[in-house]
């Protein structure tokens, strides 16, 4: 009977931590030895293979960093005092060991080391700052000290060093960097050490920074990252210490309206002088996720447990693509960006996508399934890029550059029109740009007209669908920015909205429907010897192949109007190809894959030829032919798979990049009569051409 009640809770037990995956974790990591002592890293970087993952060190700055280790510290900590197995806190004890080792005797830290035991003592990324790794490893030995008293006195040294630094309760006089000191400090405390002054102080500097929902870096400027939006999780952990309310209502106010926006628009890279949407990284998933759902088991508030467990949601698929964002082997994907996932997995990311399981882990049950909802629609909030509007025959330019939020932004002289569409309602309008400018923006039957100096003007709320801006003066027009009336999003569970100054929860089931994006097209094709050729000119949605001088292409990057493309001389390569296809100059000359359903009028063919490319990696993806499914993989168009190659590409500027790119042909076996081709539905994989052989 005891053999089967331990059988049993096993069994549970085993459920219970399903989500809680360290293997890809311990994959990156590495025993080796440093000023010798035994330590155990995590590879900074581990690129997806075709088998695989490959551990990589970061180029010019080392193998393992205590940005990343102190961070596997906290966690292994936090698991082990959520299971009580001590294999976490024997990864943590070795992990801390690295940490100590890269204490110099002062106090502060250096970042980077190698495998082989050199440190990286004078990298910009890497060398003394008493900054980011420096107050990560302060955290990271203020908890494992908690279980090993050994790591104590190098916490404290630490402890010293920072102090120093504190002004006015701000760490190096930013609001990120303080956060995390505060979660230091708090650790202190909990060992008996009274710092609960310095907690006091730097909690209330975050408070000051408190601005529309936000918390800000700087006291005296807009900046704000979303990798260093750890401020909640710092209040919560003030409050647990100090007992102060304000700090719960900060935490809240900041929640209610950051988690409809991250749910609804993404989890925003940085707000500054730009919106900048991509990549959303795991890393500020986790930072604001954990704090959320430290403040539901701090106050049972179910409505931010709820926001909580749909923030972690992300991981599992509860995002614009619709794609999970944590792997079958505890992989922490390194980022999404507007189409596309970067399947990479160093230790930044999987750190935080097990940090966020873990957490998750511990709600409810019933909050906890709400994280594997699918989103049904979104209210987000609208960037809308400059550069992407119509602006006629205004005179302008198109500055490529990456300080702006699209990296790219329009510059003029003296007068410019820009054209939009959006889906019609109420939105607060916020233009944002460089130099001093009138602005005036006019839709249905009204006008409103501001002046833009600095950086941006705000135009108040406006009932827009088509509206026009017109800018009077000199300067750049960046992006304008279009916060709706109601922002967040309907998942197959539950609908979550910040709307009239709150945030609303509706409970009640939303009813899944199914949407049709499939487009159908009639094509016709022109013989050639033995071969038949499509005509796909009235399919075509991209432009793959340009000049650079007449035109600009834009073959791998949706989420703007720029991009790199193939020079034109490939056409001639195409052509002189062993099986012939027809390709489109100028303009659109390829097919992003949406499902497009492709009808022609029914002819036998011996063998289908497709000429095709993928942007952002390779891709498994199925066409089907009549009744018949073929899976290929797509190869990226810069991968060694490729069959028809050129020497460069273009970038966004125009510039030649010398790497080798094309396109590659795959061929599928026919012998049948066929009418109809469905291509799959994934926009990162493009289709040039089709022939048929008879």
């Amino acid at each position: 009977m005891k053999k089967i009640l331990i059988y049993i809770f096993l069994f549970f037990e085993m459920l219970l931590f399903s989500q809680i995956n360290t293997n890809h974790l311990e994959f990156l990591g590495e025993d080796f030895i440093l000023n010798g002592e035994m330590v155990r890293g995590y590879f900074v970087y581990a690129d997806k293979t075709s088998d695989g993952y490959r551990k990589i060190p970061a180029k010019g700055e080392g193998d393992i960093c205590v940005d990343d280790v102190a961070r596997v510290v906290v966690t292994y900590v936090e698991m082990y005092e959520f299971t009580r197995d001590s294999e976490y806190l024997d990864f943590a004890k070795k992990a801390a060991k690295f940490i100590v080792q890269m204490q110099d005797y002062d106090g502060d830290f250096y970042n980077f080391a190698y495998v082989d035991g050199t440190i990286n003592k004078t990298g910009t990324t890497s060398s003394k700052q008493h900054s980011w790794w420096a107050v990560r490893a302060f955290w990271a030995l203020s908890k494992i000290s908690k279980y090993d008293s050994t790591f104590l006195e190098y916490a404290k040294k630490a402890y010293d060093l920072l102090f120093n630094y504190v002004d006015a309760g701000l760490l190096n006089r930013v609001g990120d960097q303080t956060s995390v000191y505060i979660l230091g400090l708090c650790a202190l405390y909990d060992l008996g050490i009274d710092v609960k002054n310095e907690i006091r102080n730097s909690a209330d500097a975050i408070l000051g920074l408190y601005k529309y929902g936000f918390f800000k870096t700087y006291q005296d400027k807009i900046l704000w990252h979303g990798w260093g939006n750890r401020y909640v999780e710092a209040l919560v952990e003030s409050y647990r210490v100090l007992k102060d309310k304000k700090y719960l209502k900060y935490a809240r106010k900041a929640l209610e309206i950051e988690g409809p926006i991250f749910l609804s628009t993404g989890f925003i890279y940085e707000i500054s002088n730009k919106v900048k949407l991509f990549p959303e990284l795991s890393y500020a998933v986790e930072s604001i996720t954990v704090g959320a759902i430290k403040y539901y088991l701090e106050t049972k508030d179910e409505e931010i447990g709820i926001l909580a467990s749909l923030m972690a949601g992300w991981y599992k698929g509860l995002n614009k693509l619709g794609k999970p964002m944590y792997g079958p082997n505890g992989e922490g994907y390194d980022g999404m960006e507007f189409a596309h996932i970067n399947y990479n997995a160093g230790a930044e990311s999987t750190i935080s996508a097990v940090r966020t399981m873990l957490f998750l882990e511990m709600m409810p049950d019933k909050l906890k399934k709400l994280s594997e909802g699918k989103l049904l629609k979104s209210y987000p909030l609208q960037v809308l890029e400059a550069e992407a509007g119509d602006w006629g025959l205004s005179d302008v330019k198109v500055i490529v550059d990456g300080k702006f939020g699209g990296s790219s932004a329009l510059s003029f002289e003296d007068n410019l029109r820009l054209k939009f569409d959006v889906s019609p309602g109420i939105y607060d309008v916020v233009i944002l740009g460089n130099g001093g400018y009138d602005c005036t923006v006019v839709y249905g039957n009204g006008k409103v007209t501001g002046t833009l100096n600095g950086s941006y003007v705000h135009l108040g709320k406006l009932e827009l669908d088509q509206f026009r801006i017109v800018l009077k003066g000199t300067g750049i027009i960046d992006q304008v920015v279009l916060i709706p009336g109601k922002i967040g999003i309907s998942t197959s569970d539950i609908s979550v909205l910040y709307e009239n100054g709150k945030l609303t929860l509706k409970k009640e089931k939303v009813e899944i429907k199914e949407v049709e994006n499939n487009t159908e097209s009639f094509v016709t094709f022109e013989k050639s010897d033995s071969f038949i050729l499509f005509n796909l000119e009235n399919v075509l949605n991209n432009n793959g192949i340009a000049d650079s001088i007449n035109e600009k292409g834009n073959f791998d990057n949706l989420g703007s109007i720029l991009g790199s493309y193939l020079p034109q001389e490939i056409i001639e390569k195409i052509k002189n190809y062993k099986t012939p296809f027809k390709i489109y100059k100028n303009g659109s000359d390829n097919i992003r894959c949406n499902g497009q359903v492709i009808r022609f009028k029914r002819r036998f063919v011996k063998n289908l030829y497709l000429l095709v490319a993928a942007n952002h990696g390779n891709y498994n993806v199925t066409f089907k032919v009549n009744d018949k499914d073929f899976e290929v993989n797509v190869p990226d168009w810069c991968s060694e798979k490729i069959d028809i190659i050129s020497d460069y590409r273009f970038i966004s500027t125009g510039e030649r990049q010398f790497i080798k790119c094309g396109l590659k042909v795959i061929k599928f076996e026919m012998n049948d009569l066929i009418d109809e081709i469905i291509l799959p539905n994934e926009i990162n994989v493009h289709v040039f051409a089709i022939t048929g052989e008879q």
